[in-house]
């Protein structure tokens, strides 16, 4: 082989041997989003969104969520002449508290929705039959969409997972019947998470 030959060989060669080879990372983010449609109901410490956003080591986390509240509540009330008042109650409530890699974020857990429902019904009159009764069932059902806004001070330059934990209250009265238990609901519809890095001045 001819010297030429050789240095024409070892040229093309060095482009491929000085190729810097570089390990994958998962870039710096100013937002990331995450949404959910999937109803719950009746959630009882489920993690209903999650989401990861890498920070600078100079950002904090400003965290939006967004969710659909369902409320159902149900009173039923029998009164009879006499008899003194009857109250029937019941009470649904859905909560929210935002986790930054276990850790609960400013300001803590946050009410989206809730409804007490309470009726009082008393029978007197000097007209009717002493074993003559009413009977009052009320039902009421409730959507609206709510937003609110967590802060998670300077987590520091990592990979951060946001968990959006979701609970609910749901309550009748002790001696309810099945129709006001059965209809006393909290349920989350369509939901989103947006997380931003914020650069304090």
């Amino acid at each position: 082989m001819s010297m030429n030959r050789s240095l024409t060989a070892l040229a093309t060669l060095v482009p491929f041997l000085a190729t810097p080879v570089f390990a994958q990372s998962t870039p710096s983010q100013k937002a990331a989003f995450v949404s959910g449609t999937t109803e719950i109901l009746s959630p009882a410490g489920d993690i209903a969104l999650s989401g990861q956003l890498k920070t600078s080591d100079v950002g904090d986390l400003l965290i939006q969520v967004s969710l659909e509240c369902a409320l159902w509540t149900a009173t039923s009330n029998t009164a009879k002449k006499g008899g003194g008042a009857s109250t029937s109650s019941s009470r649904a409530a859905v909560n929210v508290t935002v986790y930054v890699d276990g850790v609960e974020a400013t300001p803590g857990q946050v009410v989206f929705c809730e409804r007490e429902q309470q009726v009082n019904l008393q029978f007197d009159s000097g007209t009717v039959e002493l074993t003559d009764q009413i009977l009052l069932d009320i039902f009421l059902k409730t959507k609206s969409a709510n937003t609110f806004s967590f802060y998670y001070e300077n987590p520091g330059s990592a990979v951060h997972t946001v968990e959006v934990m979701i609970d609910s209250i749901v309550e009748t009265s002790l001696d309810s019947p099945p129709v006001v238990v059965d209809n006393t609901r909290a349920v989350v519809g369509k939901r989103t998470l947006v997380i931003e890095e914020y650069n304090n001045p």
